[in-house]
Protein backbone atom coordinates (compact mmCIF):
# COMPACT_ATOMS: atom_id res chain seq x y z
CA UNK A 1 0.00 0.00 0.00
CA UNK A 2 1.59 3.38 -0.97
CA UNK A 3 2.15 5.97 1.71
CA UNK A 4 0.03 9.15 1.44
CA UNK A 5 1.90 12.39 0.78
CA UNK A 6 1.25 15.88 2.09
CA UNK A 7 2.98 19.21 1.66
CA UNK A 8 5.24 20.18 4.59
CA UNK A 9 6.80 23.39 3.28
CA UNK A 10 7.81 24.99 0.01
CA UNK A 11 9.76 22.40 -1.94
CA UNK A 12 9.36 19.67 0.71
CA UNK A 13 6.70 16.98 1.03
CA UNK A 14 6.03 14.44 3.75
CA UNK A 15 6.30 11.02 2.15
CA UNK A 16 5.96 8.83 5.27
CA UNK A 17 4.77 9.70 8.78
CA UNK A 18 4.54 6.80 11.22
CA UNK A 19 4.08 6.41 14.94
CA UNK A 20 6.10 3.67 16.64
CA UNK A 21 4.75 0.14 16.52
CA UNK A 22 2.55 -0.89 19.45
CA UNK A 23 5.42 -3.09 20.68
CA UNK A 24 7.02 0.15 21.89
CA UNK A 25 4.57 -0.04 24.81
CA UNK A 26 6.64 -2.90 26.17
CA UNK A 27 5.20 -5.24 28.79
CA UNK A 28 2.77 -2.62 30.13
CA UNK A 29 0.01 -3.56 27.65
CA UNK A 30 0.05 -7.37 28.04
CA UNK A 31 0.56 -7.03 31.81
CA UNK A 32 -2.46 -4.73 32.10
CA UNK A 33 -4.58 -7.19 30.12
CA UNK A 34 -3.35 -10.12 32.23
CA UNK A 35 -4.05 -8.36 35.57
CA UNK A 36 -7.51 -7.25 34.41
CA UNK A 37 -8.36 -10.77 33.21
CA UNK A 38 -7.08 -12.21 36.49
CA UNK A 39 -9.29 -9.91 38.56
CA UNK A 40 -12.34 -10.78 36.48
CA UNK A 41 -11.61 -14.49 36.82
CA UNK A 42 -11.11 -14.07 40.58
CA UNK A 43 -14.48 -12.35 41.00
CA UNK A 44 -16.24 -15.00 38.91
CA UNK A 45 -14.55 -18.03 40.44
CA UNK A 46 -14.37 -16.80 44.06
CA UNK A 47 -17.28 -14.48 44.85
CA UNK A 48 -16.68 -14.74 48.60
CA UNK A 49 -12.99 -13.78 48.41
CA UNK A 50 -11.74 -11.44 51.14
CA UNK A 51 -12.07 -7.76 50.32
CA UNK A 52 -8.35 -7.20 50.95
CA UNK A 53 -7.47 -9.49 48.04
CA UNK A 54 -9.76 -7.54 45.77
CA UNK A 55 -8.25 -4.23 46.89
CA UNK A 56 -4.71 -5.57 46.36
CA UNK A 57 -5.56 -6.75 42.85
CA UNK A 58 -7.22 -3.41 42.08
CA UNK A 59 -4.12 -1.51 43.29
CA UNK A 60 -1.91 -3.59 41.01
CA UNK A 61 -4.27 -2.91 38.12
CA UNK A 62 -4.18 0.85 38.76
CA UNK A 63 -0.38 0.89 38.98
CA UNK A 64 -0.02 -1.04 35.73
CA UNK A 65 -2.67 1.17 34.14
CA UNK A 66 -0.75 4.33 35.07
CA UNK A 67 2.42 2.91 33.55
CA UNK A 68 0.50 2.00 30.41
CA UNK A 69 -1.04 5.48 30.21
CA UNK A 70 2.38 7.13 30.38
CA UNK A 71 3.72 4.85 27.66
CA UNK A 72 0.64 5.52 25.52
CA UNK A 73 1.20 9.27 25.85
CA UNK A 74 4.83 8.91 24.80
CA UNK A 75 3.78 6.70 21.89
CA UNK A 76 1.15 9.22 20.82
CA UNK A 77 3.68 12.08 20.75
CA UNK A 78 6.42 10.19 18.87
CA UNK A 79 6.75 9.99 15.12
CA UNK A 80 9.17 9.01 12.36
CA UNK A 81 8.84 11.19 9.28
CA UNK A 82 10.41 10.79 5.84
CA UNK A 83 10.25 13.89 3.65
CA UNK A 84 11.63 14.51 0.19
CA UNK A 85 14.82 15.93 1.77
CA UNK A 86 15.07 14.68 5.37
CA UNK A 87 14.53 11.84 7.82
CA UNK A 88 13.00 13.24 11.03
CA UNK A 89 12.37 11.69 14.44
CA UNK A 90 10.28 13.51 17.06
CA UNK A 91 9.53 12.36 20.62
CA UNK A 92 8.73 13.67 24.09
CA UNK A 93 5.63 14.84 25.93
CA UNK A 94 6.69 18.01 27.75
CA UNK A 95 10.38 18.12 26.83
CA UNK A 96 10.59 17.51 23.10
CA UNK A 97 13.49 15.77 21.37
CA UNK A 98 14.18 15.76 17.67
CA UNK A 99 16.62 14.37 15.14
CA UNK A 100 16.90 15.60 11.54
CA UNK A 101 19.09 13.79 9.01
CA UNK A 102 19.56 15.19 5.53
CA UNK A 103 19.10 12.48 2.92
CA UNK A 104 22.33 13.37 1.12
CA UNK A 105 24.30 12.53 4.30
CA UNK A 106 23.11 8.90 4.29
CA UNK A 107 25.69 6.35 3.19
CA UNK A 108 23.78 3.13 3.81
CA UNK A 109 20.21 2.16 4.76
CA UNK A 110 19.25 -1.25 6.14
CA UNK A 111 16.72 -2.90 8.46
CA UNK A 112 16.68 -5.78 10.92
CA UNK A 113 13.78 -8.04 11.91
CA UNK A 114 13.51 -11.19 13.98
CA UNK A 115 10.95 -13.87 13.14
CA UNK A 116 8.51 -12.58 15.76
CA UNK A 117 9.01 -9.01 14.60
CA UNK A 118 8.22 -10.05 11.02
CA UNK A 119 4.98 -11.63 12.23
CA UNK A 120 3.79 -8.51 14.08
CA UNK A 121 5.17 -6.07 11.48
CA UNK A 122 7.92 -4.19 13.30
CA UNK A 123 11.71 -3.99 13.32
CA UNK A 124 14.73 -1.72 13.42
CA UNK A 125 15.82 0.75 10.77
CA UNK A 126 19.58 1.36 10.56
CA UNK A 127 20.95 4.46 8.85
CA UNK A 128 24.68 5.02 8.42
CA UNK A 129 25.48 8.72 8.32
CA UNK A 130 28.71 10.25 7.07
CA UNK A 131 31.15 11.85 9.50
CA UNK A 132 31.58 10.85 13.14
CA UNK A 133 27.89 10.06 13.72
CA UNK A 134 28.12 6.47 12.51
CA UNK A 135 25.03 4.22 12.48
CA UNK A 136 21.75 5.55 13.90
CA UNK A 137 19.23 2.91 14.99
CA UNK A 138 15.47 3.55 14.96
CA UNK A 139 13.60 0.99 17.07
CA UNK A 140 9.97 -0.16 16.81
CA UNK A 141 9.56 1.00 13.20
CA UNK A 142 6.40 -0.11 11.42
CA UNK A 143 7.09 -1.94 8.16
CA UNK A 144 10.84 -1.20 8.22
CA UNK A 145 11.42 -2.80 4.82
CA UNK A 146 8.87 -0.47 3.22
CA UNK A 147 10.35 2.57 4.98
CA UNK A 148 13.85 1.62 3.82
CA UNK A 149 12.54 1.24 0.26
CA UNK A 150 10.94 4.70 0.43
CA UNK A 151 14.25 6.19 1.62
CA UNK A 152 16.06 4.57 -1.32
CA UNK A 153 13.45 5.97 -3.70
CA UNK A 154 13.79 9.48 -2.28
CA UNK A 155 17.57 9.28 -2.52
CA UNK A 156 17.29 8.21 -6.15
CA UNK A 157 14.91 11.09 -6.90
CA UNK A 158 17.16 13.55 -5.08
CA UNK A 159 20.16 12.35 -7.08
CA UNK A 160 18.23 12.44 -10.34
CA UNK A 161 17.18 16.07 -9.87
CA UNK A 162 20.72 17.35 -9.57
CA UNK A 163 20.92 17.35 -5.77
CA UNK A 164 24.05 16.68 -3.79
CA UNK A 165 25.56 13.35 -4.69
CA UNK A 166 24.10 13.23 -8.20
CA UNK A 167 26.40 12.36 -11.06
CA UNK A 168 26.14 12.57 -14.82
CA UNK A 169 27.40 10.22 -17.48
CA UNK A 170 26.23 6.95 -15.89
CA UNK A 171 26.85 7.99 -12.27
CA UNK A 172 24.11 8.20 -9.69
CA UNK A 173 22.72 6.82 -6.49
CA UNK A 174 23.34 3.16 -5.70
CA UNK A 175 21.28 1.01 -3.38
CA UNK A 176 23.76 1.35 -0.53
CA UNK A 177 24.82 4.99 -0.70
CA UNK A 178 25.79 7.94 -2.79
CA UNK A 179 28.13 7.28 -5.66
CA UNK A 180 30.63 10.15 -5.55
CA UNK A 181 30.81 12.45 -8.53
CA UNK A 182 33.91 11.69 -10.56
CA UNK A 183 36.20 14.70 -10.69
CA UNK A 184 38.26 15.58 -13.74
CA UNK A 185 41.90 14.58 -13.51
CA UNK A 186 44.26 17.55 -13.37
CA UNK A 187 45.79 16.37 -16.64
CA UNK A 188 42.37 16.73 -18.29
CA UNK A 189 42.35 20.46 -17.49
CA UNK A 190 43.84 22.59 -20.27
CA UNK A 191 47.00 24.54 -19.36
CA UNK A 192 46.60 28.00 -18.00
CA UNK A 193 45.82 30.38 -20.85
CA UNK A 194 44.77 27.66 -23.31
CA UNK A 195 41.04 27.52 -23.97
CA UNK A 196 39.25 24.19 -23.55
CA UNK A 197 39.05 22.36 -26.84
CA UNK A 198 41.84 24.44 -28.45
CA UNK A 199 43.98 21.99 -30.44
CA UNK A 200 47.66 21.76 -29.88
CA UNK A 201 49.99 22.03 -32.82
CA UNK A 202 50.50 18.51 -34.10
CA UNK A 203 53.83 17.51 -35.53
CA UNK A 204 56.96 19.65 -35.88
CA UNK A 205 58.32 21.98 -33.23
CA UNK A 206 55.87 23.44 -30.74
CA UNK A 207 55.00 27.11 -31.15
CA UNK A 208 56.54 29.76 -28.93
CA UNK A 209 53.08 30.62 -27.59
CA UNK A 210 52.51 27.05 -26.42
CA UNK A 211 55.92 26.92 -24.75
CA UNK A 212 55.20 30.21 -22.95
CA UNK A 213 51.93 28.77 -21.69
CA UNK A 214 53.69 25.64 -20.42
CA UNK A 215 56.39 27.74 -18.72
CA UNK A 216 53.70 29.76 -16.98
CA UNK A 217 52.04 26.54 -15.82
CA UNK A 218 55.37 25.26 -14.42
CA UNK A 219 55.87 28.55 -12.60
CA UNK A 220 52.38 28.39 -11.05
CA UNK A 221 53.06 24.86 -9.80
CA UNK A 222 56.35 25.96 -8.23
CA UNK A 223 58.52 23.84 -10.49
CA UNK A 224 60.24 26.92 -11.90
CA UNK A 225 61.37 29.88 -9.83
CA UNK A 226 60.54 33.41 -10.87
CA UNK A 227 64.14 33.97 -12.04
CA UNK A 228 64.18 30.78 -14.12
CA UNK A 229 60.79 31.62 -15.59
CA UNK A 230 61.90 35.15 -16.51
CA UNK A 231 65.11 33.89 -18.16
CA UNK A 232 63.36 31.21 -20.22
CA UNK A 233 60.55 33.57 -21.14
CA UNK A 234 63.05 36.17 -22.37
CA UNK A 235 64.84 33.54 -24.45
CA UNK A 236 61.59 32.46 -26.09
CA UNK A 237 60.49 36.04 -26.76
CA UNK A 238 63.83 36.68 -28.49
CA UNK A 239 62.92 33.95 -30.97
CA UNK A 240 59.82 35.82 -32.12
Amino acid sequence: MPFPRRLLSEGEEVVVELRPHWTALGWALPLFVAVAAGLIALVVAWPSAPVAIGYAGLAVLVAVGCSLAIRLLKWRTSALVVTTTRLVRRSGVLARRGLDIRLERMNEISYDQSILERIVGTGRLLVEVGGETGVIVFDHVRRPAAVAAVLHEQLAELGGTGGAGSASGGGGRGAGGWTPVSRAHPQDTPPHGLAAGQPRQLGGERSVAERLIELDELRRRGILSEAEFAAKRAALIDRL
